[in-house]
């Protein structure tokens, strides 16, 4: 009898064993990430609750939720990770993706932080990240005593009925449990700091930002390059991550950039984004029904005998 190939992907039916207790906390991420398979994501964009239902059944096991590049109100936010969450079942678990402008406090971000965890949001992304400095900040922010001081939320859950956990554990020891810290590298100094920053116990994941980290070593905007600087970088992301056994997280856009991600290290992918499937996905449609169209009516207008007739 052969044995069966392994499975590399993380199997549908499995999605469901890494919810939580009840769909007002956050799902297991951090063991989703540590599952040792390829983890596939997509990626919600429009600040919209009905976008947000469509993207909730489409399969994925994670949602990244881009609050960094889309102006995005709390409000719709915290909306949005709620409809992921209930519309999939708990099966998807929506990240989001901290904004970090200069213009904006610590405070401003702890608080927002906060709220979208406290709705149920099983990671926080954190782009720009530099420092171990900047990342302890973050790991205090989102994590309960005694690891950090993210606050008690006395309007989050109903005592008795949506803080249910398994005997020995709290909504708060869950949550340090199950949410998911990732900084995202993207810089020529991020990557400097990066075997001091991925020393930390509380980190999940990392990613590599490598548009932006293509800007910064001043190379050609885009998703891939072969110049020494960046190959060598996403060396030593491979390296950092094989060693310290913390998964890789990148965009993966296409059955090429995929297999070249996967094979760079990368084990957590987003693979899809709301703004480009719509607007390719419509694109391809009206284009090939115009071609189609066009090819039917041509045929009908040279007919069977291959004489050009008159359409009535």
């Amino acid at each position: 009898m052969s044995t069966p190939a392994p499975r590399f992907t993380l199997d549908l039916a499995a999605q469901a064993t890494y919810r939580a207790p009840t769909l007002q906390q956050p799902s297991n991420l951090q063991k989703v990430f540590s599952s040792g398979k390829i983890v596939i994501g997509n990626c919600l964009s429009y600040p919209s609750r009905h976008v947000a239902k469509t993207v909730a059944v489409t399969g994925a096991d994670w949602c990244w939720i881009d609050a960094e590049h889309v102006a995005w109100s709390p409000t719709e936010l915290i909306e949005c990770i709620q409809v992921i969450i209930h519309e999939s079942g708990g099966k998807m678990i929506p990240g989001w993706w901290h904004y970090r402008r200069a213009s904006v406090s610590a405070n401003q971000k702890n608080q927002l932080s906060a709220w979208c965890l406290d709705a149920g949001a099983g990671g926080i992304i954190v782009p720009h990240l530099e420092t171990v400095e900047e990342m302890k900040e973050v790991i205090a922010a989102c994590r309960f005593s005694p690891i950090g001081h993210r606050s008690f939320p006395p309007f989050t859950f109903l005592p008795g009925v949506t803080d249910k956990t398994p005997e020995n554990e709290t909504v708060f020891s869950l949550a340090n449990k199950h949410v998911a810290i990732i900084p995202q590298i993207e810089s020529r100094l991020g990557i400097k700091n990066l075997e001091a920053i991925m020393q930390l116990e509380e980190i999940s994941a990392f990613m590599i930002g490598v548009g932006d980290l293509r800007l910064d070593m001043r190379l050609p905007a885009g998703m891939s390059g072969d110049e020494p600087e960046f190959v060598a970088a996403l060396e030593k992301a491979t390296k950092v991550s094989k060693e310290r056994n913390i998964p890789l997280l990148g965009l993966a856009i296409g059955d090429e950039m995929m297999k070249a991600r996967i094979d760079q290290g990368f084990r957590i992918l987003a693979v899809c984004m709301d703004l480009y499937e719509l607007g390719y996905g419509m694109m391809r449609s009206v284009s090939g029904a115009r071609a189609t169209a066009e090819a039917h009516m041509q045929a009908r207008h040279i007919g069977v005998n291959g004489q050009a007739k008159q359409e009535k």
